[in-house]
């Protein structure tokens, strides 16, 4: 029944109740209950009008696609915390959205009361010493008790793996913008008729409100004192004697809220109110899936070493990053000296260097850069630059004498990459510390290097990273109000991303040629047969036979432009170009295709063998197949489990693909 209302929500749009009864032809005690599960896994959204109060649901096939990237999710869980915050994310994924309370009871976790009751129960118990059988002592606590429960949700707020649902998560995008407009309107600032820059800035506290809704911080749930808001539950000072000494005891653990230690200075864990109701934030697993993209990225065209320093760069990032929206990673200027927005994203040197650990590989990979491969002219502070670098006018000739070569290696030694760190340093006013990690670097300072020694070969591997023109990292200069910090523009890198996608598939789709066609496009514009025939050094018939495969396919665009009135063809001019958005919309639309087909294949192949799977998954003869089943029947099971891994590893990578066109 779910499935069909969800259907015809998809089909018909936004629909009221009466119309999903008409369209489903299911009566209205099935239709609402299927409704409520709907809602619950976050498939349908609703919003009450208060012009006609009529309610009216839509489906939400954002997070009906985010159900195949489940098993990603639980993955990246258990990698980073565990297996048991893999299995709370599992559940949630399961239930949609689930209260505090709920989950307790699913892990056969007793609320606090019950807990500290039977804890009280053991205590007394054990001060019976009754150790003569012929009393049982009570049950004890379940596997997972209130306290790692509470432990493990609290980590995946802090993370952002779980998020406080809103009631504007329930609402589809252009309802929240309407009651978004309607609370800022209500503003004394805004009553007024908007003219100039109040326009902006109303179109500014839009944005805020809704920025607010969606992103729901975790300082904003934290219970706080008084009734209301949530459960704080510690022990008066009188009652922290012998009540702390009993905390663990025969293997029932008590809440950390539920107990006070004798150390004031210790701080103390506010256990989550049991009515707040959890979902798993699907934007925030986008955002470590595009710093997995980008670190590849990053090995795939600088290397490993430089790419594990632009990891920790990453992961420093990711607390202040809710999402990939384009509102939150939206680049401002950076020679702006006074503006703080970018606060948030920006990381200093020292941080970085506190949270890097591997730094013997560090070191020799820049011994191994070649300074004349790297121009670091530009990020050294104009008052202080040096000379400039001159350009390489002639090469050394193969016969040129030992000594002219030593020569020129030295006079050119001023000129690595360990002296322009030296020069910043003279910038930062380090310049007595500052050492140099090229051939000259000694054993000690590669097996012990100091923080200076740190700082500077950080440095190095983040200006590779600046280097680099794909820009992966942005240096902001030392001035007299910030210290030496680095960001990172996610939205010219997410556009990069996309870029090298779209020049992937048209390489494997139409060879080469088109690929030089389409850079030659997207560089200089607008252009007409000829003129791509001259640039790109390819036959005309060669390019006519490309432009015509792209154009038909709808990964290029042709613009007619008449001489004259009559717009005849020999008057014509016809200029093509490149859209990369119109392009990005296509192959991402044959995307979601490919996937369908993927599915629909994995489900008739099921479908073949749907006795013998079944046959297999009873629990007779589950681990006895060799046993219970014929020949013929588990040459079929391995075939089919074949196939279903070959299709889900190909949904895998389409998916990915998604990721990378659509949410980042």
């Amino acid at each position: 029944m779910s499935q069909r209302i969800f259907e015809a929500l998809l089909c018909y749009g936004r629909l009221t109740l009466p119309a999903i009864l008409r369209y489903t032809h299911l009566t209205a005690r099935q239709v609402s209950n299927s409704l409520v599960i709907l809602v619950q896994q976050h498939l349908a959204l609703w919003h009450t009008s208060k012009e006609d109060n009529n309610t009216y649901y839509e489906a939400d096939w954002i997070n009906a696609y985010s159900l195949i990237r489940c098993g990603k999710h639980i993955r990246n869980t258990e990698v980073r915390f565990g297996d048991f915050e893999g299995g709370v994310i599992s559940n949630l994924l399961l239930l949609g959205h689930a209260r505090v309370e709920d989950l307790a009871r699913a892990y056969g976790v007793p609320h606090m009361e019950e807990q500290a009751d039977h804890v009280d129960e053991v205590h007394e118990f054990s001060n019976r010493h009754v150790r003569n059988g012929l009393e049982k002592p009570p049950a004890k606590c379940s596997k997972h008790s209130l306290e790692s429960l509470q432990s493990a949700l609290r980590l995946l707020l802090e993370a952002g793996h779980v998020c406080k649902v809103h009631e504007s998560q329930l609402h589809s995008t252009a309802d929240n913008r309407a009651e978004a407009e309607k609370a800022v309107q209500r503003m004394p600032q805004f009553q007024a008729p908007l003219k100039g820059k109040m326009k902006d800035e109303y179109a500014e506290a839009v944005e805020r409100k809704l920025a607010a809704w969606r992103d729901v911080k975790f300082t904003e749930i934290q219970p706080m004192n008084g009734a209301g808001n949530g459960k704080k539950r510690y022990l008066d000072e009188s009652e922290s004697g012998n009540n702390a000494k009993r905390a663990r005891l025969d293997g029932c653990i008590a809440s950390r809220a539920s107990v006070k230690s004798s150390n004031t200075d210790q701080p103390r864990t506010i256990n989550l109110e049991d009515d707040l109701v959890l979902r798993v934030n699907h934007e925030k697993f986008a955002v470590i899936a595009r710093n997995k993209r980008l670190v590849e990225l990053a090995e795939e065209t600088i290397g490993k070493d430089s790419s594990k320093v632009y990891e920790t760069l990453l992961t420093l990032l990711e607390s202040n990053i809710q999402c990939c929206s384009p509102s939150s990673t939206a680049w401002i200027d950076l020679d702006d000296d006074d503006d703080n927005e970018l606060e948030d994203r920006q990381v200093s040197i020292e941080q970085l260097a506190s949270c890097h650990d591997d730094y013997a590989s560090l070191f020799k990979v820049i011994d191994q850069v070649e300074p004349s491969k790297v121009d670091l002219e530009r990020f050294i502070h104009p008052k202080k630059r040096r000379r400039k670098i001159s350009d390489d006018k002639a090469q050394v000739d193969d016969d040129a004498s030992t000594n002219e070569e030593n020569n020129k290696i030295d006079s050119d030694q001023d000129d690595t990459v360990s002296n322009v760190t030296y020069d910043i340093g003279l910038v930062n006013g380090n310049a007595h510390n500052c050492s140099k990690f090229q051939n000259g670097a000694t054993e000690q300072q590669a097996s012990l290097p100091d923080r200076q020694a740190k700082l500077n070969i950080i440095r190095d591997h983040l200006l590779l990273l600046a280097e680099h023109p794909y820009r992966f990292v942005e240096r902001l200069q030392k001035t007299h109000t910030r210290t030496e910090k680095w960001a990172v523009n996610f939205s010219a890198l997410s556009h990069q991303m996309r870029l090298i996608e779209l020049e992937n598939t048209i390489l494997t789709r139409y060879g080469e040629g088109a690929l030089r066609v389409v850079r030659i496009l997207e560089e200089k514009g607008k252009l007409d047969e000829k003129a791509i025939t001259n640039i790109g050094l390819i036959n005309q018939k060669v390019i006519r036979a490309i432009l015509t495969t792209m154009h038909k396919a709808g990964h290029l665009e042709l613009q007619e432009i008449p001489r004259d009135n009559h717009r005849q063809p020999s008057r014509t001019m016809f200029f093509w170009f490149f859209d990369p958005e119109r392009c990005r919309q296509k192959v991402l639309e044959e995307t979601y295709k490919a996937m369908a087909r993927c599915m629909q294949r994995v489900k008739v192949e099921r479908e073949a063998v749907q006795v013998t799977i079944d046959k297999a998954s009873r629990t007779d003869v589950v681990g006895k197949e060799d046993e219970y089943l014929g020949d013929e029947e588990r040459n079929a099971l391995e075939a089919w489990r074949e196939k279903e891994e070959k299709l889900l590893g190909e949904l895998n990578r389409l998916d990915d693909l998604v990721a990378v066109l659509r949410d980042f």
